[in-house]
């Protein structure tokens, strides 16, 4: 089995912050939810009424088969872009070609792992939440009237994906 190179964030994790943590659904909630919401985001109809969610297409690095992957939609000074903690991640390792589905349009780009330190996640989070995100779309736990600090939000392990697409 081929050993596949960290990206930064998870070479040297920093101690958790009691204040922020992962809160991922359930793994049975997943599986039960994820094939409804591929359907949903990939009609016309229904798709273009939901503005935070995209569906990425791509290409298992290692299985050949073809997975679709609902996921958060953050848009980072700008730039589209997905965090996640989740294994799938690890097919944008150096960048791979991805299909987009926003708003019932399909777009055609490229999905890169940004090798990205603790601090720049950090950052970036506290952008995405800023900009009126809420907790529980990025998978965090927030301690009641605690309001996270980048060094905060630097510890929870999450990676960051850039979406480069074609232009409509």
């Amino acid at each position: 089995m081929t050993k596949h190179p960290h990206t930064p964030q998870t070479d040297h994790p920093q101690a958790p912050s009691p204040n922020v943590r992962l809160n991922p659904p359930p793994p049975t909630l997943i599986r039960l939810l994820n094939p409804l919401v591929r359907r949903v985001l990939s009609s016309r109809h229904l798709g273009s009424r939901i503005d935070q969610m995209m569906l990425l297409e791509f290409t298992g690095r290692r299985s050949g088969r073809r997975i679709r992957v609902p996921v958060a939609l953050h848009l980072i000074d700008g730039v589209p872009m997905a965090f996640t903690h989740r294994p799938w991640r690890l097919n944008f390792t150096g960048g791979a070609p991805v299909t987009v589905t926003h708003r019932g349009q399909v777009r055609q780009g490229r999905g890169v792992l940004l090798p990205a330190t603790p601090e720049q996640v950090g950052s970036a989070l506290r952008t995405a939440l800023d900009s009126g995100t809420s907790p529980f779309v990025l998978g965090l736990k927030i301690a009641r009237s605690h309001e996270p600090t980048t060094q905060d939000l630097a510890t929870v392990g999450h990676s960051l994906i850039r979406f480069d697409l074609e232009t409509v």
